[in-house]
């Protein structure tokens, strides 16, 4: 009966194990972040195919590195990519939200390890649902032995994701 216990262990719990989703292990942070609870979901009325073409075109397009993906799960991911003052064309600021000092925003003037995440899912009776989740780090690029800050994402870049998305997934 002990033998069989880790096989039923298996064969009972590892559809769960895949479902906890994408990890992002940051320095700030003592725990993994789950990306999957930091999304934000959009419905569209577009084929799933079609939404993850664009997802891979508009990443390229915001210039974010393509780390990860799963097709099959409709995972696509940049894992831990840095950037200083500007993501997609605007400031860093306006898109995370890592606190400020006497010279303005640290999105601003600080180093930015950043993760981002697109999920694309099939809806039930057609179309897309799009979760797209993002967080980052700021480290002061005075010096290595200074802690990194937490970012919270302002969704501003999301939003600007999804309508690259869109658009692309429009013109095809």
């Amino acid at each position: 009966m002990r033998s069989s216990l880790p096989f039923l262990l298996v064969a009972c719990c590892a559809p769960t194990i895949g479902a906890q989703g994408v990890r992002i292990n940051m320095e700030p942070w003592r725990e993994p972040v789950l990306m999957d609870t930091l999304r934000q979901n959009h419905d569209l009325d577009i084929p799933p195919t079609k939404v993850y073409d664009a997802t891979l075109k508009a990443f390229a397009a915001l210039d974010i590195p393509v780390g990860n993906t799963a097709g099959n799960l409709g995972i696509i991911a940049s894992e831990r990519f840095t950037r200083s003052r500007s993501l997609g064309g605007e400031l860093l600021s306006r898109a995370y939200n890592c606190g400020e000092g006497p010279t303005g925003a640290f999105a601003d003037s600080y180093r930015l390890e950043i993760a981002i995440v697109a999920y694309i899912e099939a809806r039930p009776g057609g179309g897309t649902r799009l979760g797209l989740a993002s967080i980052a780090s700021a480290r002061d690029p005075a010096g290595p032995y200074r802690y990194p800050k937490e970012c919270g994402s302002t969704g501003h870049f999301e939003l600007k994701l999804l309508d690259r998305i869109k658009s692309l997934s429009a013109a095809e």
